[in-house]
């Protein structure tokens, strides 16, 4: 991998007793960017503070590989309260932009060095299982690398017209 580590955090990796956290940014989501990490305490990156949900949140792992194909990755959050699932189901977030960033943080949970963007992606999927007895949800959600169009067919579209005419009767 050829990313550019700082040095302050090449030297925190160094000493194998660290803290990693990943930063989410979701973007446009109810008309403003929502930014969340699983750590225990309420992160600030880049003018922007993560809220912390408290381990609650959960981030499939991230793999790279050396050829172009269509990478994913879900991101769940447990135990969200049935009132801030309204957040996702009122607004619009298929296709809304999702970021990811991991970093090391110490103690205090203060970023060590500089965030490595890790996935850069769009949100797809989404699935939602209630617990009504305990007024809680969880929601989780896939979210699909730039790659993922790579191998739509232009000029194709998806409604009952162009099915019609390619297939009558279908």
């Amino acid at each position: 991998m050829a990313r550019g580590v700082a040095s302050a955090t090449a030297t925190e990796l160094a000493t194998k007793n660290f803290n990693i956290v990943n930063l989410l940014e979701f973007q446009n989501i109810g008309g403003s960017n929502t930014y969340l990490t699983e750590a225990p305490a309420d992160i600030s990156y880049n003018s922007n503070t993560y809220l912390s949900t408290r381990g609650l949140l959960g981030v499939s792992d991230i793999t790279e590989e050396n050829e172009i194909k269509i990478e994913s990755v879900d991101i769940t959050l447990s135990a969200v309260a049935t009132e801030n699932v309204k957040l996702f189901l009122d607004y619009d977030y298929i296709d809304r932009r999702v970021l990811i960033h991991r970093t090391v943080v110490d103690d205090q949970y203060k970023i060590v060095g500089s965030p490595i963007l890790v996935f850069d992606g769009r949100l797809d999927q989404p699935r939602l299982q209630e617990d009504f007895q305990n007024r809680t949800a969880t929601l989780a959600v896939t979210a699909t690398s730039h790659w993922a169009d790579f191998e739509a067919t232009e000029g194709r579209h998806t409604n009952d017209t162009e099915q019609q005419t390619l297939f009558p009767g279908d």
